[in-house]
């Protein structure tokens, strides 16, 4: 359902009619095939939906069909440029890429959009990096011919490029204060999960946001993490083995070393009553994974307390 929601977006810029929104796609063919699109029966289809309006118009002393956008069909295009789209590296079909180029800029967010699914975008992609490396190393002694080694490696390449793109992507839609909390001594964050994914999620957009950080994977490594080394905030789930995220909390606040260092708890709880005692233990701020923009609250939350 691509097409509909580039016509969506375009007619978000204001009213056009039909063969100037056909004209207007083939701004996108350098990400998506949408260059010999009939754009009339998808109009008349979203009309039916309720996403555009018609009226007819005099243009150019010819009599043209003005389409509009609609409430419903620019709350159906934030919804669908909010969604995670698949990954694709065919450079034609680029879902990932259409998403990020048809985004309208988010007044107060910088250059671009906030997008949530783009750190988990980029786990996901070092997940594949990781089995890409791991097939080639296993393949060098092997007698797998040397043209399917070639594309294999082609293919890692392209997860490599793809992982630089999405980076930049993330720097982009965070503003422009990335940018200079890079160019400035980085800040060190140190997230404890015991997910992996979610350490790899919250290493991608905190990294995008400027910020160095250094991952452990339950409360008793960060708690010997934070002894090796200095850190300017702690983001900690609250849920794990061993030390949990209140435990460790806990430890941290009793610490003379520690006590001053803000803590972040990251986790799947959401009722007030665990984030009453996850602030009453000494958290400074409560982050739930389960809210929509859980991934731009957690950036605001480490920038707040460490600005």
């Amino acid at each position: 359902m691509s097409v509909p929601h580039v016509l969506l977006r375009l007619l978000l810029e204001g009213p056009s009619h039909g063969y100037d929104l056909h004209h207007k796609l083939k701004g996108f063919r350098h990400v998506y095939p949408l260059s010999n699109v009939n754009v009339y029966p998808i109009l008349k289809e979203m009309e039916r939906q309720g996403f555009v309006s018609s009226r007819s118009e005099l243009v150019d002393s010819r009599a043209r069909r003005i389409y509009e956008i609609t409430r419903r069909g620019a709350a159906e295009l934030d919804a669908w440029i909010e969604s995670a789209p698949e990954v694709s590296l065919s450079s034609e079909r680029d879902l990932v890429a259409l998403k990020l180029v048809l985004a309208p800029r988010r007044e107060g967010n910088g250059d671009g959009p906030i997008l949530d699914w783009l750190s988990q975008s980029l786990a996901t992609l070092d997940e594949e990096i990781a089995r890409a490396r791991a097939f080639l190393a296993e393949q060098q002694e092997s007698s797998l011919p040397r043209l399917a080694l070639l594309t294999s490696e082609y293919r890692l390449q392209a997860y490599e490029h793809r992982r630089e793109y999405l980076r930049e992507a993330m720097q982009i839609a965070l503003g422009s204060e990335a940018a200079e909390r890079v160019e400035a001594r980085a800040k060190r964050v140190l997230v404890a999960d015991d997910s992996m994914a979610a350490r790899v999620t919250s290493r991608h957009l905190l990294a995008a946001a400027g910020y160095e950080v250094a991952l452990a994977v339950d409360g008793a490594h960060a708690w010997a993490l934070l002894h090796e080394s200095d850190f300017d905030v702690l983001v900690s789930d609250a849920l794990m083995p061993e030390l949990d995220g209140f435990q460790l909390l806990r430890r941290v606040r009793t610490d003379r070393a520690l006590a001053e260092l803000p803590v972040i708890l990251n986790t799947v709880l959401d009722t007030a009553g665990e984030r009453d005692a996850a602030l009453a233990a000494g958290a400074d701020d409560f982050v739930c994974k389960k809210d929509a923009d859980a991934a731009r609250r957690l950036v605001d939350s480490v920038r707040r307390l460490t600005d």
